[in-house]
């Protein structure tokens, strides 16, 4: 009897070529792609002009000049358009590849990809295995994620700013590479702003639905929900509320938890900068 050591995701795994491929990429994309020169795997996120996400990705090699691009399967469609407005003349082919996408929790030490935004988060697996070692049982997979306080795709993510969905913490954001899509933002907050809300995990008491606001205890939102199964959400929470002694959705009793990525001065500075960029 085989162990189910593989969870399918609903992930999609895209495939670029083409002499441009790397020029094209670096200036797309917050991180810095020549990275993969180095390393198997890479995470990023793409931005609009205004500086705000549009999806999550993660870049991997694998054995080949090619670099291969995994998102969301749900955005998709949005993904490759916006890929393609930036393309212009430049000599990258995009096509969607027949690997499916599984994620492993324990994977060994020597594992070829590991994931980039925390060491601790598992590893991917691509390709098409024996049946008997996948399991369906994707909540188990987005129950760690919440836990662990990673938020993936467009549902979670679009619209934020890079550092409040942690890109600066969690491997995704290169703070001195060139010029990119919605870069001057994301420079000058790491620089000169202030990051006063970031999303958390949450253990909770009970279902809360995506959306709901999350309350202090005088009543005040404070942040919102957007992932939640019944013991555990991801939130946006302004970090001043961290320590409030109630928080709440849906009437919910909410318990904001520090990720164990994430350094004591994130929480303890929320008044002033929280940035990596801070002494």
């Amino acid at each position: 009897m085989s162990s189910q050591r593989l969870i399918k995701l609903p992930r999609v795994l895209l495939k670029l070529h083409g002499a441009d491929t790397n020029v094209f990429l670096q200036g797309l994309i917050t991180n810095d792609v020549t990275k993969l020169q180095s390393q198997n795997g890479l995470a990023a996120f793409l931005l609009n002009t205004k500086g705000r996400i549009v999806e999550d990705v993660l870049l991997w090699r694998r054995g080949t000049d090619d670099v291969f691009l995994e998102c969301s399967k749900r955005n998709q469609d949005v993904l490759v358009k916006e890929i393609v407005k930036y393309r212009l003349r430049k000599r990258v082919e995009i096509s969607e590849t027949s690997d499916q996408v599984f994620f492993e929790q324990n994977p060994s030490d020597k594992h070829e990809h590991r994931d980039p935004r925390f060491a601790g988060f598992g590893a991917r697996i691509f390709g098409n295995p024996p049946s008997s070692e996948i399991s369906e049982n994707r909540e188990a997979y987005e129950n760690l994620r919440r836990s662990t306080g990673i938020a993936e795709g467009a549902d979670e993510l679009a619209d934020l700013l890079p550092f409040q969905a942690n890109g600066d913490l969690l491997n995704m954001v290169s703070l001195d590479k060139g010029c990119y899509i919605g870069q001057e933002l994301t420079a000058r907050t790491a620089h000169t702003g202030v990051i006063r809300r970031r999303i958390l995990p949450f253990e909770c008491e009970g279902q809360v639905k995506i959306g709901a606001d999350i309350l202090d205890e005088k009543k005040n939102k404070v942040g919102k929900v957007i992932s939640s199964d019944t013991t555990r959400c991801l939130g946006i929470l302004q970090l001043s509320s961290f320590k409030s002694s109630k928080l709440t959705a849906d009437e919910v009793s909410l318990t904001a938890k520090q990720p164990e990525w994430m350094p004591d001065k994130i929480l303890a500075n929320n008044k002033t900068r929280t940035s990596l960029t801070d002494s």
